[in-house]
């Protein structure tokens, strides 16, 4: 599992450009939303334990309990941003992250945490696996 972590923490491809979702992944703009273990929304709190995106349409599609790229949404500052998700179906009523954009101004904007001592991207927040140091948020726009 802790390795399943570090995979996901360190994962080095970037999306140059959110292009046409591959065949079998869907693209959802919405918000981030909390969700308690029934799987009902509630309100995030210090400690939320699972995440949904919620479309524009008001539609909640949860995101697997197991997966590590879903921990993004522990930052309030990326549950606060409108959203760009683009996921692909793994269980009944259940999406698996590829990847998590923010939206301003109508453009896609790269999200990802970035430790400027080692030089180690990552898709999840917390500390830097070599120095310990909190990782910082980085939102870039999209070439």
């Amino acid at each position: 599992m802790l390795a399943l972590a570090w995979m996901a923490r360190a994962s080095p491809a970037t999306v140059a450009a959110p292009s046409p979702a591959p065949a079998g992944s869907v693209d959802l703009r919405g918000s981030a939303a909390c969700l308690d273990r029934a799987g009902r929304r509630q309100a995030c709190g210090t400690a939320p334990r699972r995440f949904a995106l919620e479309d524009r349409e008001g539609h909640v599609h949860p995101f697997l309990a197991t997966d590590e790229l879903a921990r993004i949404f522990e930052d309030p500052r990326v549950r606060e941003r409108d959203l760009l998700v683009r996921a692909r179906e793994e269980a009944a009523n259940a999406l698996a992250i590829i990847k998590v954009f923010s939206v301003k101004d109508g453009k896609p904007y790269d999200l990802r945490y970035y430790c400027d001592v080692c030089h180690i991207t990552a898709y999840v927040p917390g500390p830097c696996p070599c120095c310990g140091r909190e990782m910082e948020l980085l939102e870039e726009p999209l070439p």
